[in-house]
């Protein structure tokens, strides 16, 4: 692929600004525009890294694995953050003093907000944070306008919660495919 790099003097004017308007300064323009609209040879990543080339291949397999596993990482860090809210304001709330078996209440607060947050931003939204940061979807949109959209949504999260969260990511990424997807019939898709 050749592509031609545009010198700075060559550079279009902005559309609404006359020729005969801009400033009759030695060089053309002045130098706190000289500053702004500086070489673009700093710019040679949008060639690099594809932004601006077209279509690309989505992910698929492993990369989609290795993103889905960010995407729980993700939703894991936000989970545990809620929980640790969630269980403060419930000690102020009932006045409890904090004993050992604070750790079972946290890990039943954690679980059972997991299982609610996965089922409440997947059906309305179509993708939990962690999965819309990392540019997936949970299903294809005729999927999402199914009657079965909702079932199939608390079948695949009651199934990754019952295995303990992490499992199921983790064999995804051994095998190399959206195990749950694979089980419930709702797969993951990759937006790029």
């Amino acid at each position: 692929m050749n592509i031609e790099r545009i010198k700075p003097e060559n550079t279009p004017l902005p559309l609404g600004i006359p020729e005969e308007k801009t400033p009759s300064v030695p060089g053309g323009y002045p130098e706190s525009l000289k500053k702004i609209f500086r070489n673009r040879q700093n710019l040679e990543w949008e060639i690099g890294t594809g932004f601006h080339s077209g279509p690309i291949r989505r992910r698929k397999g492993y990369r989609l694995a290795l993103w889905s596993l960010t995407a729980s990482m993700i939703d894991g860090l936000l989970l545990i953050a809620m929980s640790c809210v969630f269980l403060m304001v419930f000690i102020k709330i009932i006045k409890m003093p904090i004993t050992r078996d604070l750790l079972a209440d946290f890990a039943s607060i954690y679980v059972v907000g997991s299982w609610l947050y996965m089922i409440t931003t997947r059906f309305f939204i179509g993708s939990s944070i962690g999965e819309a940061a990392c540019d997936l979807r949970l299903g294809r949109p005729q999927d999402r306008m199914s009657a079965w959209y909702f079932l199939r949504v608390v079948v695949r999260a009651s199934l990754v919660v019952m295995t303990g969260i992490v499992l199921l990511p983790i064999l995804s990424l051994v095998f190399g495919r959206d195990v749950p997807g694979v089980i419930t019939g709702l797969k993951l898709f990759s937006l790029k």
